[in-house]
């Protein structure tokens, strides 16, 4: 699946959804956000519920209050436990 809501203006954030059948999401910025806001905007556009991730972005592991700005791209693997 790959979702679109190209602004405007052309900004955008790129998240990968990684092993996860949604794919690669392209959302709207108009200036720079919060992932976690950015996150939501993702589950606006796809209608998929978002729990526990884990953010990279160029190799770092980033937080929901990290900010994110256009031409990031951001891959998210879902926080799974175990033992």
């Amino acid at each position: 699946m790959k979702s679109r809501l190209r602004p405007e203006n052309g900004k955008m954030v790129i998240i990968n959804f990684k092993m996860t059948d949604i794919g690669r999401v392209e959302v709207a910025v108009e200036k720079q956000q919060s992932l976690g806001t950015v996150l939501l905007q993702c589950r606006s556009l796809t209608g998929i519920e978002i729990g526990g991730v884990i953010a990279i972005r160029q190799g770092q592991v980033i937080t929901k209050n990290s900010i994110v700005e256009d031409g990031d791209e951001i891959d998210i693997f879902p926080a799974i436990s175990g033992g």
